[in-house]
């Protein structure tokens, strides 16, 4: 027997205004679900329309249903019948129950009804505009002789005999292992309002939060850990359930770091409570620069109290000099791992050709984080190269916020139906990339160093590549550069005052001829 009208009809409504999912080799869709998926996009295949099978139109889109021993309509009536009751029946899911429409006035259960609905129409016009499916894929663009650089790793993109590059499927994996976190809805209200969604304006608040994930991981794992699925997450012996994997718990510990959650130290709603201490309720729905949401991410690790950020400390640069005796404070004499990052401008409307060269340097070093900024209006997290074209890892994608939690083998309200996983929208196949010189010229550049001999040499290494200035104090003086992206202060040196100031002869010879006065 078919399953009734109105069930149908709200699946094909639920299926349909689903976002999709960006790494669709990934989904979380049940097979069900996707085949509804594709003949919405594609309509029905010719194999498909059988005697048992159900025709029906919705919003322009043929959508076939099997239903084996079903009786097929013979007039188009009956089918515009069903469609009405199925649309009554979930109109009226949406409506107050009578309980509480005797309980609330008639105006606050209009109120509420209408608030109901604007969520929803919302929700879906996120799902839409931030939909994975407008994204393209780069990935047929790595066909050439150059190597990709990776935070720090370099891959070869020649393939070998059987037309395959290992090197190329290796830096697939590397991509696909780091946390990517993006846009979320349905989260619980920001700071009391009626916010449900980041959509808009929490791009830049995500591209940190990627940032630093990142470090935690390398703390965690090392640079060579990559992501591995899994099927369950606990197995059961003896009658108890046992961890099935202890870095896989490991990994889920720093998702949660970033839930979207109130509890969550790193999460977007700590950072907004963080904003809120001077900007009030305005710190939802307004746009943050890579220095406010740098800022804001500091004082959220200062203030975690969560182990993985314990040994973690972030030092941030607004003023493009680094001040080696401030880093010594920071990290307590480099007991703690530091977060470095230098907010810089590269330019005046757009950035300026000669520090291309600069920033493909910082990618191929091992302590590099990669850098936070994007183009104008929308920020990315910036991670590699390839010839001329910056990778990055684009937070402007929607999904639905599915809590975290250590077992989605089943789920709760059905113990048949499978939960849905969340780690899967926490990494993305698809490969993006843009040329350097549409990068917005204001960013932040990001280091990871664990010793100060680390952080030496690596200084060291961008002086002599002409990258950096670097202040020695009085003693051994300046090495400076013709264009730095930066200064790395390591001697301070003594204000001279005015009056011990000494002036040349063609100063003063200048400053007589115009009539000045030196001072």
């Amino acid at each position: 027997m078919s399953s009734p009208p109105g069930e149908d009809f709200e699946k094909v409504l639920s299926t349909s205004s689903r976002p999709h999912n960006y790494c669709s080799s990934e989904s979380s869709m049940s097979e069900d679900d996707g085949e509804n998926e594709h003949v919405l996009k594609h309509g029905a295949p010719a194999e498909a329309l059988t005697p048992d099978s159900e025709r029906m139109v919705v919003l322009g889109k043929d959508l076939v249903q099997s239903a084996p021993g079903s009786i097929v309509p013979t007039e188009n009536a009956s089918w515009i019948n069903r469609i009405k009751k199925a649309g009554a029946s979930m109109m009226g899911s949406m409506r107050p129950s009578s309980s509480s429409q005797e309980t609330l006035p008639r105006e606050e259960t209009e109120k509420q009804h209408k608030k109901k609905w604007k969520a929803r129409l919302w929700s879906t016009w996120n799902n839409i505009k931030y939909s994975s499916t407008w994204m393209s894929d780069r990935t047929d663009e790595y066909g050439g002789e150059n190597d990709v650089v990776f935070l720090g790793k370099r891959y070869s993109t020649n393939k070998n005999l059987n037309g395959v590059s290992i090197g190329f499927e290796d830096f697939c994996s590397d991509y696909y292992s780091r946390l990517w976190i993006t846009y979320r809805t349905d989260f619980s209200p920001l700071l009391k309002t009626d916010t449900t969604t980041d959509c808009g304006w929490g791009c830049m608040i995500r591209t940190t939060q990627m940032m630093v994930a990142q470090a935690i991981m390398i703390n965690r794992f090392g640079r060579n850990w990559r992501f591995v699925r899994r099927k369950k997450s606990h197995v059961t012996v003896n009658g108890e359930e046992t961890e099935f994997d202890t870095e896989k718990m490991k990994e889920w510990m720093i998702l949660k770091l970033f839930e979207d959650k109130p509890s969550a130290p790193l999460g977007i709603h700590k950072m907004i409570e963080i904003a809120a201490r001077e900007k009030g309720k305005r710190a939802v729905g307004c746009w943050y620069s890579p220095s406010e949401a740098v800022f804001i991410m500091k004082k959220a690790i200062t203030e975690s109290a969560s182990p993985l950020t314990g040994d973690t400390v972030m030092y941030l640069s607004i003023d493009g000099r680094v001040h080696i005796r401030d880093l010594e404070v920071e990290t307590k004499h480099w007991t703690k791992t530091l977060m470095l990052v230098i907010v810089v401008r590269l330019g005046a409307a757009e950035l300026n050709r000669i520090y291309v060269p600069h920033l493909m340097r910082l990618f191929s070093m091992d302590s590099c984080l990669g850098i936070t900024g994007g183009r104008p209006d929308h920020s990315c997290w910036f991670v590699g190269y390839y010839g001329d074209q910056v990778i990055y890892l684009d937070p402007h994608v929607a999904h639905e916020y599915i809590p975290i939690d250590m077992d989605f083998n089943t789920s709760q309200e059905d113990p048949k139906k499978p939960k849905k996983c969340p780690e899967r929208s926490y990494h993305c196949r698809l490969l993006s990339k843009m040329h350097f010189l549409d990068m917005d010229p204001s960013c932040a550049l990001c280091f990871r160093f664990e010793s100060r001999e680390q952080f030496d040499q690596d200084m060291r290494q961008l002086n002599l590549s002409q990258f950096i200035d670097i202040d020695q104090g009085e003693e051994h003086g300046m090495k400076r550069v013709r264009d730095p992206l930066f200064s790395v202060v390591y001697g301070e040196r003594r204000r001279v005052p005015s009056y011990e100031r000494e002036v040349s002869e063609s100063d003063q010879a200048q400053a007589d001829k115009h009539g000045f006065e030196m001072l």
